[in-house]
């Protein structure tokens, strides 16, 4: 019987983390790394894109990781794991959404303990994508997560905890799925509408990520503003700003430069017609600023960045939601929903 293939891919992380001087450091690559999954019925291959903390990482990383999966897919693995570590590990995944085809399961994963430390969970976690990636009919969620047996989409993950084995989350909704005794099991259906971007290319423009705080004056964005092909704003609540800096951000809009806004909250949506006044989401948008519905601050700057490389207007890359002109329940019901 012919074994499938999984292709391993190693950025780097704490999953690869070796001690040295006291401190620990990514040593490992993906040969070793796969020395943890002898027992599996799989033929693997190996391949180190990277061998970085994740916070060292880069769009350009991303882009170089995201030809790397391309290959291995075109080379005929059945599916794709990425190890990397879990300080940007959403935000790769999300970059992956937006660059790859998958017509193969791709799944990230990590650690957070070194293999050295008592309760090192990167072997099981390795384990847990490995069967992910072996499961076909999770291809059509894009690239997901792995991590403590659940599974999560890329558009939704988060790192929501700086130190316990069990960091992440998708607070919009949960996991889509977990792995258990090698098995995958689904619990919802895959994104409505894709990450995918219509047209991919290496990253070329700076796109810089603001974060709302009270008393904030623009000074930062007048500092930055001439340095930059676009802005992301995370704002505070549904999307508000104080009137200093929604004054700061809007001269950026007005000099033809996309500005998104986000939210600053773990979770939930940005509004657009609830309140009103100098900073207020209806402000910001009635002037041409862009909403990122529910994307994070990260990942709303990365497909800005990576769209804005790829030659698309940023209109198409953060659309208006639109609502049919006479909501279900006939005339009259929900009016206000077309606001």
């Amino acid at each position: 019987m012919t074994r499938a293939v999984v292709s391993l891919l190693a950025m780097g992380g704490t999953i690869a983390n070796a001690p040295s001087a006291g401190r620990a450091t990514p040593r490992h690559g993906a040969a070793e790394l796969a020395g943890l999954l002898r027992a599996l019925p799989v033929e693997l291959r190996t391949g180190d894109v990277r061998t970085v903390s994740s916070r060292a990482v880069t769009p350009a990383d991303m882009w170089a990781l995201a030809e790397a999966v391309r290959r291995e897919i075109a080379g005929g693995a059945n599916g794709v794991v990425i190890t990397h570590g879990t300080d940007t590990l959403e935000e790769t995944a999300y970059a992956l959404a937006l660059l790859v085809d998958t017509p193969v399961p791709v799944v990230l994963t990590g650690a957070m303990r070194a293999p050295h430390l008592p309760g090192a969970d990167g072997q099981a976690n390795l384990v847990a994508a490995v069967a992910a990636a072996l499961h076909e009919p999770l291809a059509r969620y894009g690239p997901v997560v792995v991590f403590q047996d659940e599974i999560h989409v890329a558009r939704l993950v988060t790192k929501q905890h700086s130190a316990r084995v069990a960091a992440f989350a998708s607070p919009s909704a949960g996991p889509v799925g977990f792995v258990i005794e090698n098995e995958v099991e689904l619990l919802l259906g895959p994104a409505p509408e894709p990450d995918r971007l219509t047209a991919a290319a290496p990253p070329d423009r700076k796109v810089e990520l603001v974060v709302a705080v009270a008393g904030s004056d623009g000074t930062l964005v007048d500092a930055i503003a001439g340095d930059v092909a676009g802005l992301v704003v995370a704002g505070t609540g549904g999307g508000h700003l104080s009137p200093a800096l929604a004054e700061a951000v809007l001269r950026v809009v007005r000099s033809g430069r996309p500005v998104v806004l986000t939210s600053r909250c773990a979770d939930g949506p940005i509004l657009r017609r609830t309140y009103g006044g100098p900073g207020s989401e209806t402000h910001l948008l009635g002037e041409g600023v862009l909403a990122a519905r529910i994307l994070s601050p990260a990942k709303a700057r990365l497909r800005l960045l990576f769209g804005l490389s790829a030659g698309l207007p940023a209109e198409d890359l953060f659309p208006p939601r639109t609502y049919p002109t006479t909501p279900p329940g006939g005339e009259g019901a929900d009016r206000d929903r077309n606001a």
